[in-house]
């Protein structure tokens, strides 16, 4: 087994206070592994200091030392390429309604603290490492305090989200999302001013200065960060191609939500009289570090252009459905060569297999349980600039095990572990999750669990119990 290429803009891991320390090296003995194509029985897996994978055995001496995990099957962590963690508190509130009354979106922009911030990633990074999520893409928007004015120090929500990852143990990528208006026509919203960034040489400094914080306080490859535009709409082209010019010149990656509804498009013809992939296409803004995050309406030359450029496309298909908005063309972007990566966007549901399950079918290859998990996997990583993504030589051993004899999977032989596995398990089946070599999840809980949940519950009760939307 050998290491693959992989580019991350961090270098090696630190202690996480939500994750066991490491012993020099650690190694695991589960029933079967998933090693790429198969899963293989009698086989254990090492990771040295760094947590990195430092070989695969069957010597009986390193069967002997290894943990053994009995019952349990092994494979590489879960990655989840787009989330929004502060949308969290929105879960069940955020469905169009029939009646009128208070908008909780804007209820919740008008309110939540970058106290709150922590609170809700920390849970909803916990939620994600209990459905097998080892490392995460956080779309940051929330750069203002509730009545738009600046927070005291520019990168402090963004500093809450890292304390909240390094606390549940997650691998996180951060993308602060750069807008500079609120559309090409703003309407006075002071609750969405929150998402408002400085111009693009004022973002890029904040930017450089977030990047230094995360080099002295979160080093190695548990946090990292990239390039966003929250839309087109919401960052002019000029200011889109100057933060784009950054990410070219600093390797980074540069994630951009794009045709997501018809809406998208219409403004794009208006304002440039192109669709927003033709248009980036054309200034040459589309690359192998690009994720075009939904892209659900899309032409078949748009979806050609995507592929030809090696773009991996982000599908939030529960975020999706939620708004109302289409599939995404799944079976088009695979056969125009495009990656497919997942993400949980809203926070709605937190399980990555569930958004595989609804992704369209329509070609054999998408209808097959091996190319839905790369989506969930190896197609996350390289769109994040991650070092997981597989259980190989040399990469993390981020990994989290199922148990074999849960209802919704016992009998699966190997052959069709992997089917039953991403179209019929149940999130309770995930039982031990690690991520570097370290445990941050046992016998399917968190060690933080009730403490998280506690403060959850209680920013739940300050947000909405008083009137709330």
């Amino acid at each position: 087994m050998s290491a693959h290429e992989h580019s991350t803009d961090a270098p090696a891991p630190a202690a996480k206070t939500g994750a066991t320390p490491r012993p020099r090296e650690a190694g695991w003995l589960p029933d079967c592994v998933f090693t790429g194509d198969k899963f293989e029985a009698g086989l254990a897996f090492f990771a040295d200091d760094l947590g990195r994978i430092i070989r695969f055995s069957r010597e009986p001496a390193d069967l002997a030392a290894a943990r053994r995990l009995g019952g349990q099957a092994a494979l590489p962590g879960l990655v989840n390429t787009h989330s929004q963690s502060w949308q969290r508190v929105l879960r069940g509130r955020a469905a169009p309604r029939a009646r009128a009354g208070p908008d909780p979106l804007a209820h919740a922009l008008g309110r939540l603290t970058a106290g709150d911030l922590y609170d809700a990633a920390r849970m909803a990074f916990m939620e994600m490492t209990l459905s097998g999520i080892t490392c995460v893409g956080e779309f940051h928007t929330l750069h203002r305090q509730p009545d738009g004015a600046p927070w005291p120090e520019p990168n402090l929500a963004s500093h809450e989200i890292l304390r909240a990852a390094r606390d549940t143990g997650l691998r996180l990528a951060l993308f602060p999302a750069a807008a500079t208006r609120a559309g090409p026509r703003p309407t006075p919203d002071p609750a969405r001013a929150r998402r408002l960034t400085p111009k693009p040489d004022e973002y890029i400094r904040d930017l450089d200065t977030l990047r230094d914080f995360v080099a002295r306080n979160h080093p190695g490859e548990e946090a990292w960060v990239g390039v966003a535009a929250h839309s087109l709409e919401a960052l002019p082209l000029d200011h889109l191609k100057a933060v784009a010019a950054y990410a070219h010149a600093q390797r980074l990656r540069l994630h951009v939500p794009l045709s997501g509804q018809p809406a998208d498009n219409e403004a794009s013809v208006a304002e440039y009289g192109r669709t927003p992939v033709a248009l980036l296409a054309e200034h040459g803004l589309l690359d192998k570090r690009f994720t075009a995050i939904h892209a659900i309406e899309l032409a078949d030359d748009e979806a050609r252009l995507l592929g030809a450029a090696r773009t991996t496309v982000c599908a939030c298909p529960t975020a999706a459905r939620r708004r109302g908005a289409g599939a995404v063309p799944a079976a088009k972007l695979h056969a125009a060569g495009a990656a497919l990566a997942l993400g949980t966007d809203s926070e709605a549901q937190i399980n990555l297999l569930e958004e595989a399950r609804r992704l369209p079918g329509g070609a054999s290859a998408l209808e097959a349980a091996g190319p839905l998990f790369q989506a969930a996997t190896a197609a996350g990583a390289r769109s994040l600039g991650a070092p997981n993504g597989a259980l190989e030589v040399g990469r993390p051993a981020d990994f989290f095990t199922v148990a074999l004899y849960d209802p919704s999977i016992a009998g699966a032989e190997p052959e069709v572990l992997l089917d039953n596995i991403v179209f019929s398990l149940e999130r309770r089946a995930i039982r031990d999750v690690w991520v570097g070599g370290r445990q941050c999840v046992a016998n399917g809980r968190h060690p933080f669990q009730g403490a998280i949940v506690s403060r959850f519950v209680e920013l739940q009760r300050r947000l909405w119990g008083n009137g709330g939307a």
